[in-house]
């Protein structure tokens, strides 16, 4: 068997490390310099044992040695998604644009596409897709996952009629024939109707596209199927979490660690320790912790509102406990938590006199076992007086009226985007409300979205520089506010943190952490949700809102009841 086909079939098992042992002990039987098939399996292991630096390093040993390939590009690619979450540095985007007339490479273009957020690009490229492999497998099979995907009905009528019951089923959500979906989805699941993946993406799709109350039923047929399977059994969790099945959820949830989104989960190169610990209030009694932040902002945010509990049980007790934070988010939280250690970045010194060292959402099966343990917490976020001060002054400035902040731009990938996401002239119902002023709490806004809003309708948004990047500056603009107006995005977490009540804007399947139904969220006392009861329906959800908003009459009781269904 050739190095890397080896490599590929011990990774896919799970044994990187000792297949690396395997090739190392061939070492000295290789030509000098060695063939780029044993490099690239050295690469692979490398990169499966979360070692990114070794694994480029053998990358451009190769690259150096043998020149580009599609084995090679499609490695150097892996490593670096890993290394800047999704994104891929000008120089491979040029080697990999030598080799788009290889269907694979061509394939990976096509994500790079959709991790850039440039939808007219990726559909343009799908296109190119089908006319140049109309009938290839691989070709056909990246085209219905990026229809389905996106929600794109007439992309996925291009595509030749699926034989899958699956796919079938999916075709039949797109169209909005929903009964015949689930019948089609219900099958699927039939024992021996499918092979075992396939089985899990029609539950996957019944659960989070038709019945997310009935994920506790439906799932646990199949709970045996998720043992050995960490992407599928994260995946659930979240559904399970967004049902309230705390307890059930939580423990799924810890297979994060174990998925392809480790590194979103946990730092390359650092350590996970001390799990066990967090099983009980008195195991983590007396421990040296170290948190680490996860996944996006918003998720360490969220997850911070359980670092009293944690403080709690560590205060007395000769426990410790530091936070390592991406450096966009450490002022905020050095701020708001001035008594722990917060940093971007620690010695290596440090990791052998640590208990615990985990990443923040792992407190949840600790601290939020159950619906009553949200009960009755306070906001979590607090910032120097004199910082929430100095904004309100300014804010004064602008007059008399509700000060009330928006965002209107959610992250994530693509699909994410175009599903939480507005433009926001969208917003004019609740802009056009009188007695108002509006601040801007958008990261990454267009200056010419702004201007285009007043120069058209008159209406000022107003921007104050560095808010919206600097997540300090944004949070003492908030905690001066009177209303937070946001779809699901960090505007939301950092309001619904300091306690600034939050109208928060949903989509049809919103994010597990906001529930299935209702106004309220576990999570935060301050925040009121408005939910999108039809895909895409906007204006019947904004023209609520405004409505509600009228009713108002300049005053938002903290205990304001945003059900909009």
């Amino acid at each position: 068997m050739e190095f890397l086909a080896f490599a590929k079939q011990q990774c896919a098992q799970q044994q990187a490390a000792s297949a690396e042992q395997h090739l190392l002990a061939q070492f000295q039987r290789q030509p000098q310099p060695p063939s780029a098939d044993f490099g690239l399996a050295l690469a692979l292991c490398n990169l499966h044992l979360d070692r990114l630096d070794q694994a480029q390093a053998c990358i451009d040993r190769v690259l150096l040695d043998h020149g580009d390939s599609v084995e090679l590009l499609q490695l150097a690619l892996a490593c670096e998604r890993r290394r800047n979450e999704g994104s891929c540095s000008p120089a491979l985007r040029q080697r990999l644009q030598a080799f788009l007339a290889d269907q694979t490479i061509a394939l990976e273009w096509l994500q790079l596409l959709q991790a850039n957020l440039d939808l007219n690009a990726v559909i343009n490229w799908a296109q190119h897709l089908l006319s140049e492999w109309p009938q290839h497998p691989a070709v056909l099979h990246a085209l219905r996952n990026l229809a389905w995907d996106l929600h794109d009905s007439s992309l996925m009528a291009q595509l030749p009629a699926p034989s899958s019951l699956l796919w079938q089923g999916r075709c039949q959500l797109l169209q909005g024939d929903y009964q015949a979906a689930e019948r089609s989805l219900r099958s699927c699941l039939m024992p021996g109707s499918l092979p075992p993946e396939e089985q899990l993406q029609a539950l996957h799709s019944l659960i989070f596209q038709l019945l997310p109350a009935q994920v506790e039923s439906l799932l646990e047929p199949h709970l045996p199927q998720l043992a050995g399977c960490p992407n599928w059994a994260w995946t659930f969790a979240r559904a399970l979490l967004a049902a309230s099945a705390w307890r059930q959820g939580w423990q799924l949830y810890e297979q994060r660690y174990y998925s392809l989104d480790r590194a979103q989960i946990i730092p390359p190169g650092l350590p996970l320790l001390g799990l066990e610990r967090l099983q009980s209030q008195m195991a983590i009694k007396a421990s040296a912790v170290l948190l680490y932040g996860e996944q996006g902002i918003g998720d360490t945010l969220m997850f911070a509102s359980m670092l009293p509990d944690l403080e709690a049980d560590l205060n007395g007790s000769a426990g410790s406990l530091q936070l390592l934070l991406p450096p966009r988010l450490v002022p905020l939280m050095g701020a708001c938590f001035p008594h722990l250690p917060v940093a971007a970045s620690y010695p290596d010194s440090l990791l052998p006199s640590l208990d615990v060292a985990c990443s923040i959402g792992s407190l949840g099966l600790l601290y939020r076992p159950d619906q009553s343990s949200f009960a009755g917490r306070k906001p979590h976020l607090n910032l120097p007086a004199e910082l929430v001060e100095s904004w309100r002054q300014r804010l004064a400035d602008l007059g008399p009226g509700l000060k009330i902040g928006i965002a209107w731009q959610g992250g994530g990938t693509l699909a994410n985007r175009m599903q939480r996401s507005l433009a926001l002239e969208q917003l004019l119902p609740i802009l056009q409300q009188p007695g108002c002023h509006w601040l801007n709490l958008q990261y990454g806004h267009n200056p010419a979205e702004l201007a285009a809003i007043e120069q058209n309708h008159g209406i000022k948004v107003h921007h104050f520089d560095g808010t919206g990047s600097d997540l300090l500056a944004t949070a003492g603009l908030t905690a001066a506010l009177d209303l937070v107006i946001t779809v699901q995005q960090t505007a939301l977490h950092i309001a619904a943190g300091l306690g600034i009540p939050t109208w928060g804007l949903l989509p049809y399947r919103a994010e597990w952490r906001y529930g299935l139904s209702g106004p309220h969220m576990a999570w935060y006392q301050s925040v009121r949700l408005f939910r999108l009861q039809q895909r895409g329906n906007w204006a019947g959800l904004i023209e609520t809102v405004a409505q509600r908003l009228a009713q108002q009459n300049g005053l938002i009781p903290s205990s304001f009841d945003g059900n909009c269904s």
